[in-house]
């Protein structure tokens, strides 16, 4: 199951398999407090499997990333772990915790999701939000929902177990 990236935009939905999709884990500090970060990434087929003219003419495939903040993590006690994230933008990090990159890095917001974890390094990820129009960065078209659903790998999951 590798997955796929949704863009349900306002003159049609487009969609692609996802190529490459990566987790990593990092201990950082929030706020003074001690966090783990955890983070998946992803990209895409160069071939859309859904597209419309506007899109077909744009040539782009998306890639998209989001970041989570846990007091701990241990894989093999990691139960389901469904999420909320108002903003892409963290303004603490100054970076992006949710984005879609399509032709510039955007922020994805009113995140909602669920982190499943499958053994031997393998998350699935279920995760929408809302995003500006990949083709309308200024805000003149409604904004586009995205919606992903795939597997992601962990190379160095051992450590987290």
């Amino acid at each position: 199951m590798p997955g796929t990236i949704t863009l349900i935009r306002y003159n049609g939905t487009e969609k692609h398999a996802l190529a490459e999709s990566n987790a990593f884990a990092t201990r950082t500090e929030v706020n003074g407090k001690p966090q783990i970060m955890l983070w998946f990434e992803t990209e895409t087929e160069t071939e859309p499997l859904q597209d419309f003219p506007d899109s077909d003419e744009l040539l782009s495939n998306p890639d998209a990333e989001l970041t989570i903040f846990l007091d701990t993590l241990k894989l093999n006690e990691f139960a389901p772990l469904e999420f909320t994230l108002a903003r892409g933008y963290n303004e603490n990090s100054r970076s992006l915790d949710a984005r879609l990159y399509y032709f510039e890095h955007q922020e994805v917001n009113d995140n909602r999701g669920r982190i499943e974890y499958r053994g031997n390094g393998v998350f699935i990820v279920y995760w929408t939000g809302t995003t500006m129009d990949v083709n309308y960065y200024d805000g003149s078209k409604p904004d586009t929902r995205l919606e992903l659903e795939g597997e992601f790998t962990m190379e160095k999951y051992k450590e987290w177990l």
